[in-house]
C-alpha cells in the first residue's frame, strides 16, 4: 500500500555552499538552479561561521524568481574570550583550570540563526565578524555574551549533532541535552527558538531525533526539519567527502582502512551518502523509509510547515548597499591638494591632455562621492609602504604596493596619489573602465562653481 502524504510544503534552512570551506561543496548558483527545479520558493544559506555567499546568493535568486533567505551556522563556545590576537587567546588559556582549558580549546559547536529582518540581518553579520575579529580559535568562534547582545531579529535552532544539545546528549544522555535546550530558552526566548531534527543515516542520529521529539513533547517549543544539504546533486557525495578528507587530513588509503574495519561509528562524513538539496518529495521517502517509526507522521508534517513559515517571516529583508566607508573632513579639498602634490612630485607635463585629465577625473570622484575612498587607498598604501620593511627586514618597502593591477591603473589620480605606479596617459589607459557617469556611486550633489578648472599654479599649456 502506498502511503499517501498530505502537501504541506517544505524549505530548506540548513545548506551550506563552497563557501563552508572543505565541507560545503555545492555552489549557490547550483543550489538557486535546484531549488526552482523542485519547486522550492526560497533560498536559505547558512554556511559556517560566514556570510561570504549573500551577494552571490541574491544575484542567483533574482536569476531564477526566488527569495533569499540569509542565515549562518555560527560556532559557539560558551568560554570564548575576546581576543584581538593569537597571544591573547594563549594568555587567556593560561588563566584557566584544567577543564576549563579543555572546555576552551574544543572546536565551537554549531547554532543555526535565521535572520528575519533587518535588524536581525545586521547582528547576523556582527556575529560572525565578531567570531572572525575577536573570537578566532581554530574556527571563528562567539560566546554567550555576544550571543546575547546581537540576538534581536534572529530565530535560533538546536541545530544538528554537532551542537551544544547534541553534544550533551551524546556525553550525558538526555537531562543534560534538556539543560543545555532550557538554556537557550532563556536566552532567546520560546518564541525564537526551534528545536531541529534531520532525516540522515547519521548513525547517532534516529536516537537523537527521537529525543527531540520528547524534547517537543515536553516543552511545546516548535520543530523544524532539515536536511544539512552540503552539496546540490545526489551524485555529488563522493566529491564532498574528498573535499573533507582534505580537511580532516586523511588519506583515501586511511579512510578504506576505517571503513573494512567498521571503525567509522564517530565519522558523520563517512555515514551519510543524504546530504543533497532533496525534493519534498525525496524527504518524503526518506522519513516513511526510515523515520516514520520515531517522528509521527503529524509532527514531520508541521516541522515542514515550520520551515515555510519562518521563510515567510524572513523573506523580504532589505539590505544597505551603500558603500561603507568613513566620511573624511573636507575631503574634496584634500583630495584636491593630495593630488597636486603627487602631480608636482612625479613631475608630470603641464600639457592639455595632462591638465584635462586630472580635472575630469576630480570632477566624476567628487560628484560620486568617492574623495575619502581615494584618501583612504593612499592612507593604506603608504602605510603598507612604511612598515614593510621593519616586517620583512629589507627592500623600501615599494614590494607591499607594486605598480597596481587591474582598472584602477587607468586613473591619473590613483598615479598621482602614489595608490599605483603606472602613468595612464603614457600607456594609453582609460580612466572610464574604473569609474563613469554610468557606473555605481553615492551621486551627491557638488557645486562645481568653486572648482578650478586647472591645478592651480599651471599654466594651460595650449
Amino acid at each position: 500500500m502506498t502511503f499517501k502524504f498530505d502537501v504541506c510544503g517544505f524549505e530548506h534552512l540548513h545548506l551550506h555552499t563552497d563557501f563552508s570551506l572543505l565541507d560545503g561543496y555545492g555552489t549557490v548558483e547550483e543550489y538557486a538552479k535546484r531549488a526552482g527545479e523542485i519547486n522550492q520558493q526560497f533560498l536559505c544559506i547558512s554556511d559556517h561561521g560566514m556570510m561570504g555567499a549573500v551577494p552571490r546568493q541574491i544575484k542567483a535568486c533574482d536569476k531564477h524568481g526566488i527569495s533569499p533567505i540569509f542565515a549562518c551556522e555560527l560556532y559557539v563556545n560558551r568560554l570564548q574570550p575576546e581576543a584581538d590576537t593569537l597571544a591573547d587567546m594563549q594568555n587567556f588559556i593560561k588563566g584557566l583550570d584544567e577543564d576549563q582549558k579543555a572546555e576552551v580549546r574544543q572546536w565551537g559547536a554549531h547554532l543555526l540563526a535565521i535572520a528575519y529582518n533587518e535588524t536581525g540581518y545586521q547582528n547576523l553579520v556582527k556575529l560572525s565578524s565578531w567570531g572572525w575579529c575577536k573570537g578566532f580559535y581554530y574556527r571563528p568562534r562567539v560566546n554567550y555574551d555576544v550571543l546575547q547582545k546581537y540576538k534581536e531579529g534572529l530565530i535560533f535552532t538546536s541545530c544538528c549533532y554537532n551542537s551544544e544539545v547534541g553534544r550533551a546528549f551524546d556525553r550525558k544522555g538526555p537531562d543534560a541535552a534538556m539543560e543545555m535546550i532550557d538554556r537557550y530558552v532563556e536566552m532567546f526566548g520560546r518564541d525564537h527558538y526551534y528545536l531541529e531534527f534531520m532525516l540522515l543515516d547519521f548513525a547517532k542520529q534516529k536516537p537523537y531525533n527521537k529525543f527531540i521529539v520528547e524534547a517537543h513533547e515536553k516543552t511545546g517549543l516548535p520543530l523544524i526539519v532539515t536536511n544539512d544539504c552540503h552539496y546540490c546533486q545526489q551524485e555529488d557525495s563522493k566529491y564532498q567527502r574528498l573535499a573533507l578528507m582534505v580537511q580532516t587530513n586523511r588519506t583515501i588509503q586511511e579512510i578504506q582502512e576505517m571503513m573494512s574495519a567498521d571503525a567509522t561509528q564517530d565519522l558523520f562524513e563517512l555515514q551519510d551518502e543524504n546530504l543533497w538539496m532533496k525534493s519534498e518529495a525525496e524527504l518524503d521517502a526518506k522519513w516513511l523509509s526510515d523515520y516514520s517509526d520515531v517522528i509521527p507522521y503529524e509532527l514531520y508534517c508541521q516541522a515542514k510547515r515550520n520551515t515555510v513559515e519562518i521563510c515567510r517571516k524572513a523573506k523580504g529583508v532589505k539590505l544597505d548597499r551603500s558603500v561603507k566607508l568613513p566620511e573624511l573632513p573636507d575631503s574634496d579639498e584634500k583630495l584636491k591638494e593630495a593630488v597636486l602634490e603627487g602631480f608636482k612630485k612625479r613631475n608630470l607635463p603641464k600639457t592639455r591632455e595632462y591638465l584635462n585629465r586630472v580635472k575630469e577625473e576630480y570632477e566624476l570622484i567628487c560628484r560620486k562621492g568617492f574623495s575619502s575612498y581615494f584618501l583612504i587607498q593612499k592612507m593604506i598604501c603608504d602605510e603598507a609602504r612604511r612598515v614593510a620593511p621593519q616586517i620583512l627586514g629589507w627592500g623600501d618597502g615599494s614590494e607591499a604596493v607594486g605598480p597596481g593591477r587591474g582598472s584602477a591603473v587607468g586613473a591619473l589620480t590613483c598615479y598621482c596619489l602614489g595608490i599605483t605606479d603606472v602613468d595612464p596617459i603614457y600607456e594609453d589607459l582609460l580612466f572610464s573602465r574604473f569609474l563613469s557617469e554610468a557606473r555605481g556611486g553615492k551621486s551627491l550633489v557638488f557645486d562645481f562653481k568653486n572648482i578650478d578648472p586647472y591645478p592651480p599654479g599651471y599654466e594651460d599649456a595650449a
